[in-house]
């Protein structure tokens, strides 16, 4: 299953750490998102190389295989208010 926006698919191509302080994600049809990675604690508190191990699960959906918690595109893509919610 995918998110559609306005008639639009996305899916997640690739996940990056390359910004301090921040989670990349990737979509397929080329678009980035950033966003901070004090609204995600989890992920903040692991390793740079334990947040690149990851799985991307039915385009939308990414699960790390240091954390318990399990993240959906939406989480990223979301207003601040809402990654507060968290």
């Amino acid at each position: 299953m995918t998110t559609t926006l306005k008639n639009h698919t996305m899916s997640i191509e690739k996940i990056l750490f390359d910004i301090p302080g921040k989670i990349t994600i990737k979509i397929q049809d080329g678009r980035i998102f950033i966003a901070p990675l004090k609204y995600f604690p989890e992920l903040k508190k692991l390793s740079v190389d334990k947040r690149k191990k990851y799985t991307i699960v039915d385009d939308r959906t990414i699960l790390f295989s240091y954390s318990n918690s399990v993240y959906h595109l939406e989480d990223f893509i979301g207003g601040e208010s809402k990654w507060r919610q968290r």
